[in-house]
């Protein structure tokens, strides 16, 4: 009996031969879809930066319009009780701005949107960015603070190093940063839970910087706007808790 040269060819896999290809499309997922959520993820880690970026500029307007004085986190001018937030929209001209595309709950409400005379919640101002505007447990003075009271540029001694914008937890819709929590694990529930192991901070400069919180911390505390390198044992536990629940 002779055998057509295309025999072999035209016949199907066998069971073996499909297994193999099966494990070798499963090896190759398994290691490009770790890479494919890295890439994603960096992605949306630039368009955070890209936000601070803009809210950083927009707060600089702000201060050229106001004697230098940076926005306070609060403004009780009734009949809305205001956010840094709101007041400044002018100036961004943007609500979502304040929506890092890594926090899922950028759909709530934030505090102090000016809709209300309570100030109650609208959800207006997605939830992603608080201002650095909590004096307890830093050691030292913010540069922003409550009820209208903030610094002026020429009292922060080095402005490249203090922070004035950092990322919030999607829990979180106040209009600063938690820092008088009552302890390092609470102030952590209200910070966001990382990009790759960091998160974004705005600086009082309007540089961007991607983190590890201790490195906020350590060496020079960037929290406060004198020129002191000594950092309370209260924050470092903070900035500590923060880093170990960053994805």
């Amino acid at each position: 009996m002779t055998h057509s040269p295309f025999e072999k060819a035209n016949r199907g896999f066998t069971l073996i031969e499909l297994l193999v290809v099966i494990a070798i499309i499963a090896i190759l997922a398994a290691i490009l879809f770790p890479v494919f959520a890295r890439a994603r993820e960096n992605a949306r880690k630039s368009s955070c930066q890209s936000n601070l970026k803009q809210i950083g500029l927009g707060v600089m307007q702000y201060t050229q319009d106001y004697d230098e004085k940076l926005p306070a986190r609060v403004y009780f001018t009734l009949p809305n009780q205001n956010s840094w937030r709101t007041v400044i929209q002018p100036y961004v001209k943007s609500t979502q701005l304040f929506a890092c595309p890594s926090n899922t709950g950028n759909n709530l409400s934030t505090w102090g949107s000016g809709a209300s005379p309570e100030g109650n919640s609208t959800p207006d101002i997605p939830r992603s960015y608080s201002l650095n505007a909590e004096p307890n447990n830093i050691g030292g003075t913010p540069p922003s603070d409550n009820a209208g009271i903030s610094a002026s540029l020429a009292a922060v001694g080095s402005v490249s190093q203090v922070i004035l914008v950092g990322e919030s937890a999607t829990i979180w819709k106040w209009p600063e940063m938690y820092m008088n929590a009552g302890s390092g694990a609470s102030f952590a529930d209200n910070m966001f839970t990382g990009h790759l192991g960091q998160a974004n901070f705005l600086f009082v400069d309007g540089h961007v910087k991607s983190l590890k919180p201790l490195a906020t911390g350590t060496p020079v505390n960037m929290w406060t706007i004198e020129d002191n390198d000594a950092t309370p044992t209260t924050l470092t536990d903070r900035l500590g808790e923060w880093q170990k629940r960053l994805n």
